[in-house]
């Protein structure tokens, strides 16, 4: 496997099937010359589009679209088929500027065929572990350079109709690895699929989320009509490289997730060195996707994706938004001492040293410093 521009294939394994959602805002969607209609609704049903209806999504009520694609494969066809849809979205403004536009209120899903991992158990568990273990890597790395995560992905939304939706939902995509990590060393992740009854844990009450408003959405699974795992961090865009470039990148996490249970050997160093946490972040994302990905080029893209939004306000306090805790060493308290003076560390070291010595001379042990 190998990122290629345009149309040209990425050499994922035949495996792969996979189905995207866009998301757009600011689109004009009814009337003669409407995104739903006449010519353009022929348009997107010759190529084998859905276009979602005020039903099924409330951006479309709201002014907005979403366009649903058809079974996708890494084909040059298929790659042009996402192109010209964007495309042609772009065409269709609304009444608010002279531009559709992918805001906050969009997101973009993508959707993969589960089946591959279902065939083993050990498959999905591994995936489950190495999703976890890479998920706040993987929100930093599924939008474009210098383009943040919308808050509304991660963070509760009070306003508006999301004030009673926020009630029980952290966000439209809100993190589960902490969830799905407590999950795996209490022994109790299992796999929801009908071959493997004994093993039902997305089912009911023992989901890891029974709603599908989570960074992975997993509540397809078995589902006979869409068994599909859904990737819905990243944020809305009608740009054909950046889509392309997150399949990529979601692939090959699916791709290694096989691969290392088929062939643990050949990965076992390579995932120790992943799995390590007493590391920086940055050691951390290269060792992602050391383990995912095998051309440097590829890497390079993800981690200038990392490094430009990295410390972004979005992700502050991260440990407490859902996603596993102490995967990798943080600089918090690096930087808290940059920013203290140096004067006041002086100040504060003299001042110990005054109590201890008033401590000691009152016949209390002295501590071997």
């Amino acid at each position: 496997m190998k990122y290629s521009r345009a149309f040209e294939k990425l050499g994922l394994p035949k495996y792969f099937k996979f189905g995207i959602e866009l998301e757009a805002d600011n689109v004009r969607t009814k009337g003669k010359n409407g995104l739903y209609t006449g010519e353009s609704a022929k348009y997107i049903t010759d190529h084998n589009w859905h276009m979602a209806t005020k039903n099924e999504e409330i951006l479309v009520s709201k002014g907005g679209a979403e366009l649903v694609s058809p079974i996708l494969h890494d084909t040059k066809q298929d790659w042009k088929n996402i192109s010209d849809i964007c495309k042609h979205i772009k065409k269709f403004p609304g009444e608010n500027g002279n531009k559709v536009v992918t805001n906050n209120k969009c997101g973009l899903h993508i959707h993969f065929d589960a089946d591959c991992l279902l065939k083993d158990p050990n498959r999905i568990k591994n995936f489950m572990r190495l999703y976890a273990e890479s998920e706040e890597l993987l929100y930093k790395m599924c939008n474009d350079k210098n383009n943040p995560m919308r808050k509304e992905a991660i963070n509760k939304n009070f306003k508006g109709f999301n004030m009673i939706s926020a009630l029980w939902r952290k966000g439209m995509a809100a993190p589960t690895g902490k969830k799905i990590l407590e999950q795996i060393q209490n022994g109790t992740l299992k796999v929801s699929y009908k071959k493997f009854n004994k093993f039902r844990m997305l089912a009911s009450k023992y989901k890891l989320d029974e709603r599908r408003y989570a960074g992975i959405n997993l509540t397809n699974i078995g589902n006979s009509k869409k068994n599909t795992i859904e990737f819905r961090m990243a944020n809305g865009t009608l740009n054909p490289d950046i889509i392309k470039q997150n399949i990529f990148l979601y692939a090959s996490l699916i791709d290694t997730s096989i691969k290392i249970t088929d062939y643990p050997k050949i990965y076992e160093n390579k995932l120790n060195a992943f799995y390590n946490t007493n590391i920086s972040e940055k050691q951390k994302v290269e060792n992602f996707l050391n383990l995912i990905m095998e051309n440097t080029e590829d890497r390079q893209i993800f981690i200038d994706r990392w490094k430009s939004v990295k410390d972004s306000a979005v992700f502050a306090k991260n440990e407490n938004k859902g996603f596993a805790q102490n995967r990798f060493k943080r600089d918090q308290f690096k930087k808290i001492a940059q920013r203290t003076p140096g004067h006041t560390i002086h100040s504060t070291y003299l001042h110990i040293k005054e109590m201890l010595s008033r401590t000691n001379d009152k016949g209390a042990v002295e501590y071997d410093r």
